[in-house]
């Protein structure tokens, strides 16, 4: 599977090495953003088929704002990213239905480990 990916993630280093390891694995990079309202826009001129969704942006809209508008209007596939594990806050990002949910620090092998997860689940028959 060739995956389009929208980075939307607002530190600098960490969007980098994101782009960086998923286009070394063979995929695109539609677009790399640092807030939620420029990940809307991406969204509606880049058609990803996956987003990678940092759940604490800064700015106007959180990660989780953007997650419900991914749900509700364009139905595309999103995993959050997060360095916030308390329990509040995955319980509300879990309420938006993300596709998967992973924990920083990411390195090169777990990078390339959720991202063939990632696209097992996104391969795997769906169930009636």
């Amino acid at each position: 599977m060739d995956l389009k990916v929208l980075i939307v993630e607002d530190n600098f280093i960490i969007q980098m090495f994101l782009e960086s390891g998923i286009e070394s694995m063979g995929h695109q990079v539609v677009g790399a953003v640092d807030n939620g309202v420029d990940a809307i826009d991406l969204i509606e001129t880049k058609s990803p088929n996956l987003i990678l969704l940092d759940i604490g942006l800064a700015g106007k809209l959180s990660g989780i704002e953007v997650g419900e508008q991914i749900k509700e209007k364009y139905h595309i596939p999103f995993v959050y990213l997060t360095g916030n594990s308390d329990k509040p806050t995955l319980e509300r990002a879990s309420h938006t239905e993300p596709l998967h949910i992973i924990k920083k620090p990411i390195d090169e092998d777990k990078l390339r480990n959720e991202i063939s997860y990632i696209i097992e689940k996104l391969e795997a028959p769906i169930d009636m």
